[in-house]
C-alpha cells in the first residue's frame, strides 16, 4: 500500500470515528499533527476538508512536498515544520486536531499536548492514536515487549528476539507512553476526555523487570522468542477529547 493510499484509508477510519465519537461530521479547519509523508493531509484536502499538516522531521517533511508535487499540488503550502515547543499558528486556530501514532516518539508530551489544547478552538475536537506501553508490544518490531524495559538494553533483547535490526529505532526513537497517562495531561490542561482505550492493563511481560545487563535482556529476548507466534495486541491507544467552550474563560 502505498503512502498515499494509507493516508486515504486513515482518513477514511479518523472520518467515521469522528462521526461515531463526536456525534458530528469534521467540519472547520483540521490538523494533523505529526503528519509524516503527508497521505493524510492530501486525502484530507481532496476530501474539502481545509486541513494542515505539521511535522518535527524534516526528512518527513520533504516527503511531503514530493508527494504534493507528485499527487496534489494544493497540497504543498499546507505542510509545517514543528520546532518542537510552540507551534507556529494563533491561539484558538483548529476546530479539530488528529494524531496518528505519533506519541510514542514524543520525548516531551506535555508541550505538545499543551501546544494542542492552545491552537485548538473552543469545542473544538481532539483523536490521538499511539502505541502504549501497556499493550506489552512494540509496533517497530512487531513483537511483544516488557513495558518500561530501559532503552539501554533495548539492543540486547531485540538480538535475543532474533530482530536485532530494529534495534537503533526502537532504542532511539520510541519512548514509554500510556493512555492514562496522556488522557490526565489533557485533563490537567482543561480538556474533556471523552473516551480513551485500552482501560485495562492486560497481561504484560513482568520479567522485564529483573533485567539489569545486557545478557539478561537478551536471555529475555530469547525466551520470549520461543513464544511465537507472536499476536499484536487487540487495542493500542485510542484518545478522544474536547476543548470545552468555556475554556480559559474565569
Amino acid at each position: 500500500m502505498s503512502v498515499i493510499e494509507k493516508g486515504a484509508h486513515r482518513y477514511r477510519i479518523f472520518k467515521n470515528e469522528h462521526a461515531k465519537k463526536f456525534g458530528a461530521p469534521i467540519k472547520g479547519r483540521l490538523l494533523d499533527f505529526g503528519c509524516g509523508a503527508g497521505g493524510f493531509v492530501i486525502a484530507a484536502l481532496r476530501d474539502g476538508v481545509d486541513v494542515y499538516g505539521i511535522e518535527v522531521d524534516e526528512t518527513r517533511l520533504r516527503q511531503c512536498n514530493k508527494n504534493s508535487d507528485e499527487y496534489e499540488p494544493r497540497a504543498k503550502k499546507r505542510f509545517t515544520r514543528y520546532p518542537g515547543r510552540l507551534m507556529p499558528y494563533p491561539t484558538n486556530h483548529f476546530d479539530a486536531c488528529y494524531s496518528w501514532f505519533v506519541f510514542e516518539h514524543v520525548t516531551d508530551p506535555q508541550t505538545s499536548l499543551r501546544e494542542i489544547v492552545r491552537v485548538l478552538r473552543p469545542g473544538g475536537t481532539l483523536c490521538i492514536h499511539a502505541e502504549d506501553v501497556r499493550n506489552a508490544w512494540d509496533g517497530h518490531a512487531q513483537a511483544p515487549w516488557p513495558p518500561y524495559l530501559p532503552r539501554e538494553f533495548a539492543a540486547a533483547y531485540l538480538e535475543g528476539l532474533g530482530l536485532p535490526q530494529h534495534a537503533e529505532f526502537v532504542s532511539q526513537s520510541v519512548v514509554y507512553v500510556s493512555a492514562p497517562l496522556v488522557a490526565d495531561i489533557l485533563s490537567t490542561l482543561g480538556m474533556e476526555v471523552t473516551e480513551f482505550i485500552p482501560a485495562q492493563t492486560p497481561k504484560s511481560l513482568h520479567e522485564g523487570v529483573y533485567v539489569t545487563n545486557d545478557a539478561e535482556a537478551r536471555a529475555l529476548g530469547s525466551a520470549v522468542r520461543n513464544r511465537a507466534p507472536f499476536t499484536s495486541p487487540a487495542e493500542n491507544m485510542g484518545i478522544w477529547a474536547r476543548k470545552p467552550l468555556d475554556h480559559g474563560k474565569h
